[in-house]
């Protein structure tokens, strides 16, 4: 990402926990269709395993090739990555956090970053509120969802 790059951060309001899923694959293939690399985040290793079935079965006659970090060869070739710690020095076009409790240091050496809103549970929507600060005073141009 170059220095002038402009930084987005767009966060999108879940009204059910089942929600999330469906949006980190539908975020993922808009991207993927577009030609950019996707990196997603998420520290739970079940969540990690979901979306990575969910990535080949979520649209019928069609998948997002993809592999989990942790899977990878080198060099890393898939447009997609599913990771659950640090990533190294892998780079995307966009960072999904799938879930989060805080927004780890590196977050902001992507670019382009989604996160969730969970309006529907008072304890996530505060952590979310803490992440959406936590992008807006690392220069993030601020965008919120209702899908």
């Amino acid at each position: 990402m170059s220095e002038k790059s402009e930084k987005v951060a767009e966060f999108i309001e879940l009204r059910a926990p089942e929600e999330k899923l469906a949006q980190v694959c539908l975020r993922t293939a808009i991207h993927y269709e577009r030609g950019e690399t996707v990196s997603i985040y998420t520290p739970d290793q079940g969540e990690a395993a979901e979306l990575d079935s969910l990535l080949w079965t979520f649209r019928q006659n069609a998948f997002i090739p993809h592999v989990r970090l942790e899977e990878a060869g080198d060099p890393l070739v898939e447009p997609v990555v599913i990771f659950s710690a640090e990533p190294g020095d892998v780079e995307s076009d966009v960072l999904i956090v799938a879930s989060a409790d805080g927004l780890p240091d590196w977050f902001a050496r992507f670019a382009h970053l989604y996160d969730f809103a969970a309006v529907y549970d008072a304890e996530l929507r505060q952590a979310s509120r803490a992440r959406y600060a936590a992008c807006k005073g690392a220069g993030y141009r601020m965008r919120f969802i209702k899908p």
